[in-house]
């Protein structure tokens, strides 16, 4: 009596596993893709979105600011002019052809 009610229960847990993979997994599984694909072209990605709710037209030239307080170059550093010093001993070096390592 025992074993026939364990290979009942392995039987209908064969079942149940069987229709959730066949039926219910399908089903999840679209509604996934479905929502990701809403969230990917909602966003205003360039391959399908509309950026703000507009569509621009081929062509158009759109140029968005951040809001908010710039920098201004004072406040950025300071430019620094470097010149470039040549050491003696290299430039005899060079010259002679000579090299002390």
């Amino acid at each position: 009596m025992t074993l026939l009610r364990i290979i009942a229960v392995f039987i209908l847990i064969y079942l149940v596993f069987r229709v959730v993979t066949m039926y219910i997994m399908p089903w999840l599984l679209k509604k996934f893709i479905e929502r990701q694909r809403k969230k990917y072209y909602g966003q205003g990605s360039t391959f399908g979105g509309s950026r703000h709710g507009r569509r621009q037209k081929e062509g158009d030239t759109r140029i968005s600011y951040k809001q908010g307080k710039q920098k201004s170059s004072d406040e950025i550093g300071e430019y620094v002019d470097f010149k470039e010093i040549k050491d003696k001993n290299t430039s005899k070096k060079k010259k002679n052809g000579k090299d002390s390592r």
